[in-house]
C-alpha cells in the first residue's frame, strides 16, 4: 500500500524550474536586472566548466548583500561569485515530493529556504520552488474535483472513503486526563473538512488542544488541514508545548503548503492542573468562551488574538492565561455554527449562540455541545450546515 502511494507521487524531476545557469564572472547589476526583470525568479545557480559552483537567491541579494543604500554602487561591478551561496542545500531529482520535503525540514525546520537546486551527480538540473513542490500534491487532488462533476460512482465512493479517513484520523471522544474531560465533535459540510480540531497529553498535568478552520472546504482545504496536522505533530516530537510557539510553527506548515493561496484560522489551548490555569493563543479564531464555576459567569475571551495562520511568515503569536478550576469549562468551535443560515437567509449569530451557551455549558460536556448543535440546526430548520462545524468542550473535574 505505501510503496504503491509512493510510487503515484512526483518526483522533483516533474516540479523543477529550467532556470538557466549564469558564469561566476557575471556583474552583480546584471544579476539584479535579471532578478528585477522576473518576479518569478527565486533563485539562480552560477556554474563553471567543473559544475555548479554555487547559488544566489532573490531574497539574500536584496535582503543582506544589498540591503543598505550604498551596497549595489559598492558591489555593481564585481563577479556574483563575491555574494554567492558555496553551500547550498541540493537535492536528486530522483527523490519524491515526500523525500525531499523530509530533507527540506531536516536541514531548515523552520521552512525559511524557498528554492534550492537539483543536481544529477556534479550536473545541474534546474531550480525547485518550495512552495510548488508542495502545493503539486494539492493540485492533483483538487483535479479530482472536475471528476466529481461527472458524478461517476466510483469517484464519489473513494471520496466517500477519504472523508471516512480523514474522520477516523481525529482523536477520540469523549477523553479524560488530568482531570479534564474533553468531548467534540466535527461535522462536514462537503465530503473532504477544511476544520480539524486535535489533542494532545503533554505530561501528567498538562493537556493541549487544538481547533483550526482552513478558508473554504473541500479538497484543497482538506489537504491544508492535514498538512497543519502533521506539522503540529512535528512541532510536539520537537518538544514545543507552548500555545504562541506551536502557532508560529503550523504558521510555516501552513505557508509552505498553500504559497499563500489559503489562510487558517486557528486557537491553541494548554490546560495545566498544577497550577489550575489554562493558557490560550489565537490566530484570527472565534475567540473561546469560559464558564467559571465559581460565579456561573460565563466570558468571552479575547485578551489575545493574532493574523491567520498563512499571511505573514513573522507572525507572532502572545498568549492569555487565566484561571481554569474544578467545575469550569472551556468551549473552543469554528465559524460555521455561528454563521449557519436560516431560511430567510438570516445568521444563528452570536446573540443567539451565546443564549444557548448559558443554558447549557454547566452541564456535561458532551449534552452540551450536543445542545448548541441542536439549537443551530433548529434555528435553520435544517438537517446540516452550509459550512463545516466543530466543537470542542473541555470540563474541570
Amino acid at each position: 500500500m505505501e510503496k504503491g502511494i509512493r510510487e503515484n507521487l512526483p518526483s522533483l524531476a516533474e516540479v523543477t524550474r529550467n532556470v538557466p545557469a549564469i558564469p561566476a564572472t557575471t556583474q552583480v547589476k546584471d544579476v539584479v536586472a535579471m532578478f528585477q526583470g522576473d518576479g518569478n525568479l527565486l533563485m539562480l545557480p552560477v556554474c563553471g566548466t567543473s559544475g555548479m559552483e554555487g547559488v544566489i537567491s532573490r531574497r539574500e541579494l536584496f535582503s543582506t548583500h544589498l540591503a543598505r543604500n550604498y551596497a549595489l554602487e559598492l558591489y555593481r561591478r564585481k563577479p556574483i561569485s563575491m555574494l554567492m551561496d558555496e553551500s547550498p542545500l541540493t537535492m536528486s531529482p530522483h527523490l519524491d515530493i515526500n523525500q525531499a520535503l523530509s530533507r527540506l525540514l531536516d536541514h531548515d525546520p523552520d521552512l525559511v529556504t524557498d528554492s534550492f537546486p537539483v543536481l544529477e551527480g556534479d550536473r545541474y538540473i534546474g531550480v525547485v520552488h518550495v512552495a510548488e513542490m508542495i502545493m503539486s500534491i494539492s493540485r492533483a487532488q483538487a483535479a479530482l474535483l472536475d471528476t466529481l462533476e461527472l458524478l461517476s460512482a466510483r469517484i464519489r465512493s473513494e471520496v466517500e472513503q477519504a472523508r471516512q479517513v480523514q474522520q477516523r484520523l481525529l482523536p477520540p471522544v469523549p477523553f479524560r486526563h488530568a482531570g479534564l474531560l474533553l468531548d467534540a465533535v466535527l461535522i462536514n459540510s462537503t465530503e473532504i473538512s477544511g476544520d480539524f480540531y486535535d489533542y494532545f497529553a503533554i505530561d501528567q498535568n498538562r493537556l493541549g488542544v487544538l481547533v483550526a478552520d482552513v478558508s473554504g472546504h473541500g479538497v484543497q482545504s482538506g489537504m491544508v488541514a492535514t498538512a497543519a496536522k502533521a506539522g503540529l505533530q512535528m512541532l510536539l516530537d520537537r518538544g514545543v508545548h507552548a500555545a504562541g510557539e506551536l502557532l508560529a510553527g503550523i504558521n510555516s506548515a501552513v505557508l509552505a503548503t498553500s504559497s499563500n493561496a489559503m489562510m487558517m484560522t486557528a486557537v491553541v489551548a494548554v490546560f495545566d492542573r498544577s497550577t489550575h490555569a489554562v493558557s490560550l493563543a489565537n490566530a484570527g479564531h472565534p475567540y473561546p468562551y469560559r464558564y467559571c464555576a465559581a460565579d456561573g459567569g460565563v466570558s468571552m475571551l479575547e485578551g489575545v488574538g493574532g493574523f491567520p495562520l498563512g499571511f505573514d511568515s513573522d507572525s507572532e503569536y502572545v498568549e492569555l492565561t487565566v484561571d481554569f478550576r474544578c467545575g469550569d469549562r472551556l468551549l473552543l468551535f469554528s465559524d460555521g455554527i455561528v454563521e449557519a443560515l436560516n431560511e430567510a437567509g438570516e445568521e444563528f449569530g452570536y446573540a443567539r449562540f451565546e443564549a444557548a451557551i448559558e443554558q447549557g455549558i454547566s452541564g456535561g460536556p458532551g449534552e452540551f455541545r450536543q445542545g448548541l448543535v441542536r439549537a443551530a440546526l433548529q434555528f435553520g430548520n435544517a438537517d446540516g450546515f452550509d459550512d463545516d462545524v466543530t466543537i470542542v468542550v473541555v470540563a474541570g473535574e
